[in-house]
């Protein structure tokens, strides 16, 4: 066993979104239309510099209202009970989640995009972007 050795992310920014709790918030960002935005805090926005719209990111973040786990849990919220790490639930050992986004807008030290299944004020962690099979 390697050490149980702490680590601490420092947040680049936080989501704005109309999502305000757990429950209404959906499973998966691609399901929906919805525009959201991310604040970038200003000490970051150059690596904001090549960001483009319609352009695919990654958006790795904390879920930051997510209390314990479980070491299953049902599929989709509802469906048959599944191992942890083949489902999407924010109820993870260590509680980082990834969604993709679509750029929809850039400007100063504001992301909008679709793709929006975070909670308002959801702390985020990195924003790589999304691999293009075509690019080289």
């Amino acid at each position: 066993k390697m050490d149980d050795e702490k680590i601490v992310f420092l947040p680049i920014g936080y989501i704005r979104s109309d999502y305000k709790t757990i429950e209404e918030t959906p499973k998966h960002g691609f399901e929906n239309e919805c525009e959201a935005q991310i604040v970038i805090n200003e000490e970051f926005v150059e690596a904001m510099a090549d960001m483009k719209k319609d352009q695919k990111y990654m958006v790795l973040f904390h879920f930051h209202k997510s209390e314990g786990y479980e070491l299953t849990s049902p599929l989709h919220g509802v469906g048959p009970m599944m191992g942890l790490f083949s489902t999407h639930s924010p109820r993870r050992p260590n509680p980082i989640g990834v969604s993709i986004i679509t750029v929809t807008h850039v400007e100063g030290n504001i992301i909008k995009f679709k793709g929006v299944d975070m909670l308002d004020g959801t702390p985020v962690l990195d924003i790589p972007i999304f691999p293009n099979p075509q690019s080289p």
